[in-house]
């Protein structure tokens, strides 16, 4: 029951006149302080309406930066509520929908409104906001052409519905080589409806090269929002797409938040890419943003990739989005051939099967190099990443930080995490002192390969490499780990994938979708009818799906086993993390199912977590908005006590 406060007789205003009070959502990620507070708004600037504008107000003793949600005149004003002591902005910073955006994300992911806000508005600069940014009123000249769709069944009509303005939903797995004209033509068809698009990629590479082809076929400037780019530069961005300035942006993750104006679809490419996956509270990836950006706004919204995630396919399974598949004779005309080795094949090849490259890699490396370049995916980075005792077995640990300890060209030991070099190394277990690899990287592969092909040029490519030349059609071996694939001009003649099951059989439930995903997004850079060889250990249903490419059968395989476990996303899973005895009285008598308490993970690898453990709770989907509910108001009791802040994540990414 809410009382209003009202003067005690003899100590009313005589003369109350009616004031301005603004209701902002003040910078503080305490739980019981989330929800807009009311402060007076000082006569100056009574006549400028600061909805959405950025402020200092007081509060606790201290000034604190908040965000007006809007403006309202009160004739009785309580004689408790304070003034605003400054308006930081010139200029109105936060759209309305941004405002329900976040608040719809952070009762969703057990967040604040204030660290949402803090993701979403890039940090302001007061020299863009002195800067005039007219409204886009080029000529637009579009085509209507759905040529890259014709072969998706329904393709076309998703098309249609984009140039009548309506707001469609699909999940596509795109053909190798075409992807770039899909886009377009979706773009294409959302420009003829007067809308705008929004298009997030995982990596500021792929964003910048989209970007240019997009350019290059529609004729129309593209903007391009990453987290590359100053901060000047990104405030610049924000601020023209509020203003109507930029009718496509391509981005990475943070791009989802980008409030642009008539937007008509957001388009999200590869959204299994960790890339796309926020570290930070909320731990929400680009996927749940443009999900609710879609439901909210009612905007149309397009998942694509050459593999496909398990969140997107349970969108398809809950018939929010479509699914939109290639004919499968266009789509083998346009891929690979798998060839994945099985016991048969080990049996035939004897001890050398078990070596990283078996005789079948180098036969499929030798019929490569006669007709182009040959890749080969390496799974890890460096020259050897890990090793152990050779007594013992025990993992091979940093005496200082308790790092895993890393064999580098020269045959230095160094710590991964530390990088300090250990010159006497003894093991912690038995004393010994000889070391043995455990996985081997990309570079000494690759020295491997230049003893046995001294003829053929050799270019070993990794993640921390800043430069990805082009590789032209002339043969050569490319070593490389995911994600630092350099594109070939007429694409890889064979593509070799050893050590397979190490990745596919980690304990981890995502292993399997993301060996998929890498695997199937390397294929793509591999010419029609060309050859990938890949390394034996895989099971029967992960193998079926690399030979026939069809991972959407496949990863719907891995849902319905999710759904029968009860495991996310078919269900809600929230894990809490904090000292045990208050995970105890906090878990009591929720609308949930304890699951159990267990060591929470490390924040930070090189330190301990001091006792913190992880209580993990379940309920059932369509149960979770009132779980919700609960654990913000238990959140919100705590905090006001000022007792232990406890950690909220659902689904959190590291265990799904």
């Amino acid at each position: 029951m809410v009382m209003e406060e009202v003067a005690l007789p003899g100590f009313q205003l005589e003369d109350a006149e009616p004031r301005l009070i603004a209701r902002v959502y003040v910078d503080t990620d305490l739980p019981h302080l989330d929800r807009p507070l009311d402060y007076l708004v000082p006569q100056a600037w009574e006549n400028i309406d600061l909805s959405g504008y950025i402020v200092q107000v007081p509060l606790s003793g201290s000034k604190r930066v908040g965000w007006v949600l809007s403006c309202e005149r009160v004739d009785t004003p309580s004689p408790t509520i304070r003034e605003l002591i400054d308006v930081v902005s010139s200029c109105s910073v936060v759209a309305p929908q941004t405002f329900s955006l976040a608040r719809y994300i952070a009762d969703r992911y057990l967040s604040t409104v204030s660290a949402v806000l803090s993701l979403a508005i890039p940090p302001r600069r007061a020299s863009v906001e002195k800067e005039k940014h007219l409204p886009f009123d080029g000529d637009i000249k579009t085509q209507r052409d759905a040529s890259a769709w014709q072969p998706y069944p329904y393709g076309t009509n998703f098309i249609e519905h984009l140039e009548q303005g309506d707001h469609p939903r699909c999940v596509w797995t795109s053909i190798p080589g075409r992807s770039t004209q899909e886009i377009a033509q979706l773009t294409s068809a959302t420009l003829t409806s007067k809308r705008s698009t929004l298009i997030i990629t995982p990596t500021q590479r792929s964003a910048q090269r989209l970007s240019c082809d997009l350019e290059d076929l529609l004729s129309v400037p593209v903007a391009l929002y990453t987290a590359e780019q100053s901060a000047v530069e990104r405030y610049r961005i924000y601020r023209q797409c509020s203003q109507g300035s930029h009718r496509i942006v391509v981005g990475t993750r943070s791009a989802a938040w980008l409030p642009l104006k008539d937007l008509g679809l957001i388009i999200i490419w590869g959204d299994g890419d960790d890339h796309l996956r926020e570290i930070r509270n909320p731990r929400t990836d680009a996927l749940d943003i443009a999900v609710a950006r879609a439901h909210l706004q009612h905007v149309a919204m397009a998942v694509g990739s050459f593999s496909r995630s398990v969140k997107a396919q349970y969108l398809v399974m809950r018939k929010w989005a479509i699914s939109l598949n290639p004919e499968r004779e266009v789509l083998r005309e346009s891929t690979g051939r798998f060839f994945v080795s099985d016991d048969l094949d080990d049996e035939r090849q004897g001890r050398a099967a078990h070596a990283l490259l078996p005789p079948d890699a180098y036969a499929c490396i030798r019929r490569g190099l006669t007709e182009g370049p040959v890749l080969i995916l390496a799974p890890n980075a460096g020259y050897i990443p890990v090793v152990g005792c050779e007594r013992c077995g025990a993992p091979a640990r940093c005496e200082v930080c308790s790092g895993p300890l890393t064999l580098s060209r020269d045959q230095s030991i160094v710590c991964a995490w530390c990088s300090r070099a250990t010159h006497n190394w003894r093991c912690m277990k038995c004393q010994g002192t000889a070391l043995r690899w455990w996985r081997i990287g990309s570079e000494r592969i690759g020295e491997e390969l230049g003893r046995s092909f001294t003829q053929v040029p050799l270019l070993i490519s990794q993640g921390i490499d800043e430069q990805r030349p082009e590789i032209n059609a002339s043969p050569r071996i490319v070593v490389a780990t995911a994600g630092a694939q350099p594109d070939a001009e007429s694409g890889y003649a064979a593509l070799i994938i050893p050590s397979a099951a190490a990745l596919a059989s980690r304990p981890e439930l995502w292993a399997p979708e993301e060996a998929l995903r890498r695997w199937l997004t390397t294929a793509a850079l591999v010419r029609p009818q060309g050859q990938i060889w890949v390394s034996a250990g895989l099971d029967q249903p992960l193998a079926q799906a690399l030979i026939r490419w069809n991972p959407d059968e496949y990863i719907q395989r891995i849902l319905d086993e999710r759904q029968v476990l009860r495991f996310p996303p078919t269900a809600s899973i929230v894990a809490i993390d904090g000292p045990e005895d208050q995970l105890n009285s906090f878990c009591k008598e929720l609308p949930a199912e304890l699951i159990g308490i267990v060591d929470a993970p490390r924040s930070d690898r090189r330190t301990p977590n001091q006792g913190i453990r992880r209580a993990l709770i379940r309920c059932n989907t369509e149960d979770y908005p009132q779980l919700a509910r609960v654990l913000r108001e238990r959140s919100g009791v705590r905090s006001a006590r000022k007792l232990y802040p406890l950690r909220l994540t659902l689904n959190p990414p590291e265990l799904f």
